[in-house]
């Protein structure tokens, strides 16, 4: 009877490895995906500054996706932002700038949240890992 019980307590705790192993592995596929977007806000506000520096009815260049541009001129620095179901507000240069800088902390705390978590579950990993041997060698001397 007593090696039922190690054989069930394994098996549960086996389970219990996988379940956090999946679990750790969504929150690194979350970190490097608010990591990604935490880059391309950093070009954003880089390509702003360079933007901020273009003297206002000089030619420029536009992306409109990868490989293709159109040419036009400024004659206002105002920036149009989405901010949700189609509507768009307008904003300074400044005020963008500071709007991103907001959304990288963001992104950059919510990262080190899960770092944090992934350092607590990896703790729970080992532990379980141990009583996993642990319960494991008294399997095989009950044998």
């Amino acid at each position: 009877m007593e090696h039922h019980n190690h054989n069930h307590e394994l098996q549960e705790k086996y389970i219990g490895l996988q379940n956090l192993e999946a679990q750790m592995k969504q929150i690194q596929q979350q970190i490097m995906a608010i990591n990604q977007q935490s880059i391309e806000l950093r070009k954003v506000d880089d390509d702003l500054n360079e933007f901020e520096n273009v003297k206002e009815n000089s030619k420029m260049f536009f992306s409109l996706g990868p490989g293709i541009f159109a040419e036009g001129s400024i004659t206002n620095k105002d920036l149009l932002l989405n901010v949700g179901s189609n509507v768009s507000v307008r904003k300074s240069i400044p005020e963008t700038k500071k709007l991103i800088t907001e959304q990288i902390q963001e992104l950059d705390g919510l990262s080190m949240q899960l770092q944090q978590d992934l350092q607590i579950f990896s703790l729970k990993g080992h532990e379980l890992e141990k009583e996993i041997t642990k319960l494991d060698n008294c399997s095989e001397k009950s044998k």
